[in-house]
């Protein structure tokens, strides 16, 4: 088994459901008393919102690059970014270190073209959704991406660091996703991408019309494949 390098705490509460998710697939594919081989940076993740309201992108690449290289001197075989909206600097940040970096977008795209979408709705920071990293590996896997207007990229964002990374989950943010939601079907999206690791904790599968993408998810498999392989 392959040794993995979490970089979470961005926030911590979804950091928790990587680890966990983890560990349950290493078990049920290895059975037995099987659990993952991983090193975890959490980092403080007030700092790590200090440098989003700055947009201080080079700042964010130097911290994640510094964490990385710490993990690939402990021993980690991958570096998995346990998040959405650092990806940002997922390019240069590959350019800097000797291990695998595996991308969240780019696990994401694999899921919808295994189910024949071409058209998909994306939530997540206003970052995610209007910066062109994380659409950009879709486009590579000839998916378009819509996003909802600017008010519901407000909310959205909004919600995220106000409420969702505190680990407040409230019933009347939950309806105004499901309602963007709705927007972006109507819009013509098959299905919608959780582009933020906190959203999942908030809705799912079982409260939406179209396929959901649950990005913690797809990422954290995508990490037990590579461990296993």
């Amino acid at each position: 088994m392959k040794t993995l390098g979490l970089i979470g705490g961005l926030s911590w509460f979804s950091t928790s459901v990587y680890y966990r998710t983890i560990n349950e697939l290493i078990h049920q594919r290895m059975g037995g008393s099987h659990s993952a081989k991983l090193v975890l940076y959490s980092i403080d993740f007030e700092e790590f919102k200090l440098i989003q309201v700055k947009q201080d992108w080079d700042a964010l690449e130097k911290m994640i690059t510094d964490i990385a290289l710490r993990l690939e001197g402990a021993g980690a075989d991958c570096i998995v970014l346990c998040t959405n909206t650092p990806h940002i600097i997922s390019d240069q940040l590959r350019l800097s270190i000797r291990t695998p970096l595996i991308h969240i977008a780019e696990e994401t795209a694999k899921e919808i073209v295994k189910n024949k979408m071409s058209k998909v709705g994306l939530l997540g920071t206003k970052f995610t959704m209007e910066r062109n990293f994380f659409k950009d590996k879709l486009a590579a896997s000839g998916i378009e991406t819509i996003i909802p207007d600017d008010d519901d990229r407000e909310f959205i964002h909004n919600s995220i660091f106000t409420e969702l990374t505190l680990g407040n989950f409230n019933p009347s943010t939950k309806k105004k996703y499901l309602d963007v939601i709705a927007k972006l079907e109507k819009n013509g999206a098959q299905g919608v991408i959780c582009g933020c690791t906190e959203i999942s904790l908030l809705i799912n599968q079982s409260d939406c019309h179209i396929t959901f993408y649950d990005t913690t998810e797809i990422h954290a498999i995508a990490a037990v494949d590579f461990a296993l392989i």
